[in-house]
């Protein structure tokens, strides 16, 4: 009955709207049916958060579209992160001046549905990554690094200040740098202008915007990178040998349907909670089209999909302690809106372009439950 309920509102409420996308389909229920009592929703076979990528815009829009995205949203999950709201580029549009607006639209939507937000993220290399002004500095390094030390304590001090109706935070960890180990990050702005050391200076200033907030560094690849990942635990050891603060690792886990083999993912996940810290999947994803072989998602791709999430909720689940257990986050809802989408041949999260749950979806539950694929 409550589903159906819900499902009768989401008709209710497109068949009244008259956006140019009114002919989307409604949003479709999960594929697995509890019995009465047992979780019915991703986040009730959670002990800890798990979420999705999302827009100020998004939130804020009464289209067909994302009235179907926010239903999906508010049941299944409990935890969200800003796709590209809350990074450099849309928060520091001059020197000294700061815009959190559609932060603040985001963390405003959060607490109204009772979720937590991870920012993301203060720090990334990436020129389409950092304000225009501040890529063409003429100033000196100096007044350069100040630009980003006071930017960085500015921004966490401000989202510190939203708290729920029990006075807790509502943005409980950020993101500090991301992507400090990648094949241009040599000839990245902040290591040249502010030094080598820029990422623990990132960490130090971080935690004097926030004494509570929970700091990680983000990362993809440590899965599939043996090397990344030795490195990324050289900084972690390095950090808490002399100080630095921080608190936990973003494994971003952007993976292929058969990549990385069920042994290097589980010893990876090993590998990061090994160093004590927080673990939070951050960015999940699977694709399984990545060498353009097939024209549609098949079942055997859709299955070998399914077992792929499976896993990663399954290790998750059973190697990283519970204390240690941050959250899982996929990035996206539906293929059509993914990052990977490739014009429609990739098909890489839970939900089909009509918002109906996928293999995918009911591999991802099996592994949250604690059953191997």
């Amino acid at each position: 009955m409550k589903k159906f309920f819900q499902i009768f509102l989401c008709l209710l409420v497109i068949s009244c709207n008259n956006d140019d996308d009114s002919q989307q389909p409604i949003v479709g229920g999960p594929t697995i049916n509890p019995s009465p009592g047992e979780p019915e929703y991703l986040k009730d076979f959670a002990n800890y958060p798990i979420g999705n990528t999302v827009s100020a815009a998004e939130l804020s829009s009464s289209s067909n579209t994302n009235m179907a995205f926010k239903e999906v949203l508010n049941n299944e999950f409990n935890s969200v992160t800003a796709g590209n709201d809350m990074k450099m580029y849309n928060m520091f549009p001059a020197a000294d001046t700061y815009d959190w607006s559609d932060g603040d639209a985001i963390v405003s939507y959060a607490k109204e549905h009772g979720m937590r937000v991870h920012g993301h993220t203060l720090i990334w290399h990436p020129e389409y990554s950092i304000p225009d002004w501040l890529e063409n500095f003429s100033g000196t390094d100096e007044e350069f690094s100040l630009q980003v030390e006071n930017y960085i304590k500015a921004t966490v001090a401000h989202f510190a200040e939203a708290l729920d109706d029990d006075g807790n935070p509502i943005v409980t960890s950020w993101d500090v740098v991301n992507e400090a180990f990648t094949s241009d990050a040599e000839a990245a702005i902040f290591r040249q202008r502010i030094g080598e050391d820029y990422v623990s200076k990132c960490f130090q200033w971080a935690r004097e915007g926030d004494p509570n907030v929970k700091l990680f560094y983000n990362d993809y690849n440590i899965a599939g990178d043996p090397n990344k990942r030795s490195n990324i635990i050289a900084m972690v050891n390095d950090f808490q040998t002399n100080g630095i603060p921080i608190d936990g690792i973003g494994m971003q886990m952007h993976l292929n349907h058969d990549w990385p083999a069920p042994s290097e993912l589980q010893s990876a996940i090993q590998d990061i909670a090994n160093t004590g810290l927080l673990v939070h999947i951050s960015e999940l994803d699977v694709k399984v089209n990545y060498n353009d072989d097939v024209t549609e998602l098949t079942d055997e791709r859709a299955q070998a999909q399914s077992d792929q999430y499976q896993r990663v909720a399954y290790y998750y689940r059973t190697i990283v302690p519970p204390a240690n257990q941050y959250g899982i986050t996929i990035w996206g809802v539906r293929d059509q809106d993914s990052w990977l989408s490739d014009g429609g041949t990739e098909w890489p999260l839970l939900y089909d372009d009509n918002f109906e749950p996928k293999p995918a979806y009911d591999g991802f539950v099996e592994g949250l439950k604690g059953n191997a694929p």
